[in-house]
């Protein structure tokens, strides 16, 4: 009886241990998809403030990514009414963790009922063509 109850504290050890390791993968993989929205977002912003600055989708083929980088979402780029708009799904928690490697950037949010969120002082105008909760990136390119 002894043995079983030592087995039974070993097992509710371990579980404790394999849950706290799953929060942790979870909070990795949350970094992950950040840092990749933000190398993404880098490359789109390095080519279009290059010289082009051609309204419409920008394709990922014709930005100077890293090698070997893989995308994790699918971002998106475009430039339209003088903005450009970089974008994609993305959690509460990456979004937030998007805007903390900006130091705070009131250039990127989360889309809202057409709008950026946080928004600062006035209202920062989201396309349709950007999906209600996604993290989005707006500056303008005039």
């Amino acid at each position: 009886m002894k043995a079983l109850a030592v087995l039974m504290f070993v097992l509710g050890v371990l579980a404790m241990f394999r849950f706290g390791s799953m929060d942790s993968q979870d909070t990795h993989r949350a970094e992950s998809i950040a840092a990749n929205f933000a190398i993404y977002r880098n490359e789109v912003h390095r080519y279009v403030f290059n010289g082009h600055k051609t309204p419409g989708d920008i394709a990922t083929a014709s930005l100077g990514l890293p090698t070997g980088w893989v995308m994790l979402r699918p971002w998106h780029a475009r430039i339209e009414a003088g903005c450009l708009y970089v974008w994609g799904e993305a959690s509460p928690e990456e979004i937030a963790l998007v805007r903390d490697l900006y130091w705070g950037s009131y250039a990127i949010g989360r889309a809202a009922a057409g709008q950026l969120l946080p928004s600062y002082g006035g209202v920062t105008p989201v396309p349709a063509f950007v999906s209600e909760g996604d993290i989005v990136s707006v500056v303008s390119v005039e």
